[in-house]
This record gives C-alpha cells, sequence and structure tokens, in this order.
C-alpha cells in the first residue's frame, strides 16, 4: 500500500524532493529499478503535466543506499499552471511494480516568473 504525502512545488523555482527507501531500519537496493513519478491534473487524464524518470534523468536512485532524488528545473516548474494536480511514484524492479507514493501536487504561483 502506497504512502499518501501531499508535496508543494513553487512555481519556477528548483523543484527537490530527496528520500530513503526503507523496510524497517534497512534501505531498499535499488539497483537495476526503474523509477517513474507522474502528475497529472486527475486521476485518469489523459494530459500528462508532469513525467519524471531516471530514464530522462530526473530521478537519481542511489542503488544501495536506498535513495531517491526527484529534480525538476526552474524552467519546468514556471511552464506549470498554479493549482492542485494527483501524482503517484512508482520503482519497478522489473518483476514487481511498486506504487510508494501517492497524493496532491501543489503548485504555488511565482511572482517572479
Amino acid at each position: 500500500m502506497s504512502a499518501k504525502y501531499n508535496l508543494v512545488c513553487e512555481q519556477a523555482t528548483t523543484f527537490n524532493l530527496q528520500f530513503t527507501v526503507k523496510t524497517g531500519d534497512t534501505a531498499w537496493n535499488l539497483t537495476d529499478y526503474t523509477a517513474t513519478m507522474t502528475v497529472k491534473p486527475f486521476p485518469n487524464s489523459t494530459t500528462t503535466t508532469v513525467l519524471a524518470t531516471n530514464a530522462n534523468g530526473k530521478i537519481a536512485l542511489g542503488g544501495s543506499t536506498g535513495t531517491v532524488t526527484i529534480t525538476l528545473s526552474a524552467t519546468e516548474t514556471g511552464a506549470i499552471t498554479p493549482g492542485k494536480y494527483d501524482y503517484d511514484f512508482v520503482l519497478d524492479s522489473g518483476s514487481v511494480v511498486t506504487r510508494l507514493l501517492e497524493g496532491k501536487f501543489i503548485v504555488t504561483a511565482g511572482i517572479t516568473v
């Protein structure tokens, strides 16, 4: 079961989220995993607002340390219309797909855009 966690993204600034995936005190070995975070206006929307993956360089996985870093540039966040969106974060081991996080992705308006 995924954890529900709302994220706040300030428009036109660098968005950076870092966390460690653990079971108890043991970090997951994320070597050979793929990761995807998808942000959409609402569930089942055919429009994707943000697609971050380790393949496109917006997600970095820390291998045996279990760390995850998600980064969106100020240019990317500046292109997002302020408002509330839905997101999820998924890890794929190649045989098991796990949705770790889901919730609201709230973009606050920037004054200097």
